[in-house]
């Protein structure tokens, strides 16, 4: 089921776009507007009872004065919050994303704002990569009624963003192509199923090796760790790893990764703190530091697992483009190291495509950032990602 979910992406469908006029009701119409035209989903809007209800305020009143009804709370980030609403006329259902400047800065209202304006109005220059990227029907600053005050009350600007709904990308889709945040039981369901290509790869397993190296802390475990220790023990691990030759890891030490790991990746995790750790023994860079490897022991096994850990976690595509990651970012995966990018794309072809359109959009000047599993989203249809958060590229 997995490889079938991935082999929908690799398909390269034609996003079906055209140009319509959209209603925002009698306040808010503009036929000059370009707007995208999809097939009815078959959502309605629902039916309201007018008797006795009490006026709307906040931005539910901001919403039926631009001919908008809500549904629901769709999510929402550091920067916004967004919203499922139904055209009163149509019925048809969008999202609607209102960066509110009380909760953060008006700069950042106003780039949110900007950058999807970009995508608005260069939709089609990015050509087959705009599939990557939300439709955007409209974008505006505007004052949107305080919670419990009316059109007629006290107004906060807010940027204001109208798109195309989307879907979410499934979550083992998701957590293992991109950044993730705290790891939870999905987040390792979906790195079970990525090590089983991950870690058949002796190539990117190396690679992995050599991350988690390039990790460690530089006033213990690098100080001490040379060459000559490192690339034997490169040698010995992938050897014992693909073999079968394992060693029995030490769960008092290591609870965290008997909870967050796969198996396969425990097993090689233990290999690298001991096989490393003797490396350093027999091939120290200086004479008088094998007595204080010994005294360090503890303190180097623990860090050596902290930087595997560090390395396990990369994402497989950087969550940026067109711009330079400090070495242990967050962002930066695997698809950045050591030249590895054609290695991790052959092995992970359904990644080709966003990486290839983050390249695109760095190209024009509007480059990605704070790419995660958490801003990621899926078009309904067609399966394609869409990197739905635009407001931390820089135009």
């Amino acid at each position: 089921m997995y490889e079938k979910f991935w082999g929908q992406f690799l398909a390269e469908q034609a996003l079906l776009e055209s140009r319509s006029d959209m209603s925002f009701g009698p306040s808010q119409r503009s036929p000059a507007d370009p707007t995208f035209q999809f097939e009815p989903d078959g959502a309605t809007a629902p039916d309201v009872p007018q008797r006795g209800r009490r006026a709307l305020t906040g931005f539910r009143a901001f919403l039926k004065d631009r001919g908008l009804q809500y549904d629901k709370y769709l999510g929402g980030g550091a920067d916004g919050r967004v919203y499922r609403v139904f055209d009163g006329e149509t019925g048809r259902a969008m999202a609607v994303k209102f960066i509110n400047t009380q909760r953060t800065s008006l700069e950042t209202a106003r780039r949110e704002v900007r950058n999807y304006s970009f995508v608005k109005e260069n939709r089609e220059s990015f050509e087959e990569y705009a599939k990557y990227l939300p439709v955007v029907y409209k974008t505006e600053m505007v004052g949107v009624p305080a919670e419990g005050q009316t059109m007629d009350g006290t107004l906060i600007v807010n940027g204001v963003i109208y798109m195309e709904e989307l879907e979410p990308l499934p979550s083992e889709v998701a957590k293992s192509l991109f950044a993730v945040g705290l790891t939870t039981d999905k987040t390792r369901a979906a790195r079970v199923k990525r090590d089983k290509r991950l870690l058949k790869n002796p190539t990117l397993v190396s690679s992995l090796l050599n991350i988690a190296w390039s990790l460690t802390d530089p006033g213990t475990t690098t100080y001490f760790l040379s060459l000559e220790a490192q690339d034997a023990a490169e040698k010995k691990i992938l050897e014992r790893f693909f073999k079968g030759d394992f060693e029995e890891p030490d769960w008092q030490t290591m609870p965290y990764v008997k909870r967050n790991l796969s198996k396969q990746a425990i097993e090689l995790l233990a290999l690298y703190i001991n096989v490393t750790y003797e490396e350093m023994l027999k091939n120290p860079e200086e004479e008088d530091f094998e007595s204080m490897i010994r005294d360090y022991e503890e303190t180097i096994k623990s860090d050596l697992m902290n930087s595997f850990v560090k390395s396990y976690s990369k994402p497989l595509v950087t969550g940026a483009a067109g711009r330079q990651l400090r070495h242990g970012s967050g962002l930066r995966g695997f698809d950045t190291y050591f030249a590895r990018e054609k290695d991790v794309e052959e092995e992970f072809p359904e990644i080709v495509g966003i990486r290839a359109a983050m390249k695109k959009f760095a190209g024009r000047d509007f480059k990605p950032f704070d790419v995660h599993s958490d801003n990621v989203m899926m078009r309904p249809r067609t399966n394609d990602i869409v990197i739905v958060d635009l407001g931390r590229f820089n135009l």
